[in-house]
């Protein structure tokens, strides 16, 4: 099992720093050929920020691991919210922009409440058992075509900003193609990994696929987001936070879900109503502070209370080990 549990490590590490040398090998070339700076962003850069949760949602759903995919989405959006926005709360209150609580915020309920009622097939249809489907997937595929959509036009009527040079250099061609093939490889060896050594550790310790992707899985891919909200929150930079986070569950919820799901389709399996609901809890409670608290912001005391409510649902997870 030691062997598995380091599997898992370096898997997360392989997707990480997988993730980081695509991004800066592909911004490279982009920039060679004057692709704009929007484009960059919103395409390599977005994609690269959630490669983890791509690949691990592809590669469980290609080797028939549909609760790895599904916890590892459901799992990371939760840690999103009520890890890392709340930490990021202790360290710094965060505020939010007029535009994020009008339209961002809100996306991101929908999108949490959308993969609830995908989810619901007994329920809903009263079928024999719950997925979400092939067609599902095109479904969340095509809400985040609308994402990508006003996404574009957000960033067209902003200021023009020049990147400092020093922070994105425009490398030699040679070096910009290994850095992509290398990034590509190592997403692609740290996501068997992952999915690999997470089901084997499950199966040792009579543990289900879920858990272990709802906990484990899910907090190690979502560590770039970690990482990258811990020191934004220490700058005092919560934009940067708060965008962060909202980004990575829309890119979850449609992208990766979205993707998976049409790859394969992803019966539930022991992803349960209540990881849903928690879900949907924590980001109906993020709505709640968008809108109503003035300043719009998230306090300290708040964040501690997402935080509680992260550890009372890992809490309830474990308990019947």
């Amino acid at each position: 099992m030691l062997l598995s549990l380091f599997l898992i490590f370096i898997g997360i590490f392989g997707v990480s720093f997988g993730a980081r040398i695509l991004v800066s090998g592909g911004s490279s070339i982009a920039r060679r050929l004057r692709v704009s700076d929007l484009v960059v962003g919103l395409t390599i850069v977005a994609l690269g920020t959630s490669a983890p949760e791509l690949i691990v949602g592809l590669n469980a759903a290609w080797n028939g691991k549909a609760e790895v995919a599904l916890g590892n989405v459901i799992g990371s959006n939760i840690a999103n919210v009520g890890l890392i926005l709340a930490v990021c709360a202790l360290i710094t209150p965060l505020y939010f922009q007029r535009n994020t609580v009008r339209a961002e915020i809100p996306l991101t309920l929908l999108a949490a409440l959308v993969c609830l009622l995908l989810s619901q097939d007994v329920r809903i249809d009263g079928r024999g058992f719950s997925a979400i489907t092939r067609i599902d997937g095109l479904v969340l595929l095509c809400f985040f075509a609308i994402y990508m959509a006003y996404m574009f036009n957000v960033a067209s009527q902003s200021p023009k900003q020049h990147p400092d040079t020093a922070e994105h250099p425009i490398l030699p061609v040679w070096r910009s193609v290994g850095m992509i093939a290398g990034g590509i490889v190592a997403l692609a060896l740290g996501g068997d990994w992952i999915v690999g050594g997470a089901s084997d550790v499950a199966r040792r310790l009579g543990m289900s696929d879920a858990l272990i992707s709802l906990t484990l899985v899910s907090v190690g891919t979502s560590i770039p987001e970690l990482a990258t909200s811990l020191v934004a929150a220490m700058r005092r930079n919560t934009d940067i936070v708060v965008g962060n986070v909202v980004g990575s569950n829309l890119f979850n919820s449609f992208l990766i879900l979205g993707s998976s799901a049409t790859l394969a389709p992803l019966p539930l399996g022991n992803i349960t109503l209540a990881d849903f609901l928690v879900n949907i809890g924590v980001t109906v409670y993020l709505t709640a502070i968008a809108f109503f608290s003035t300043p719009s912001r998230i306090t300290r005391l708040e964040g501690g209370i997402l935080l509680a409510i992260y550890l009372a649902y890992v809490a309830y997870l474990f308990k019947g080990l």
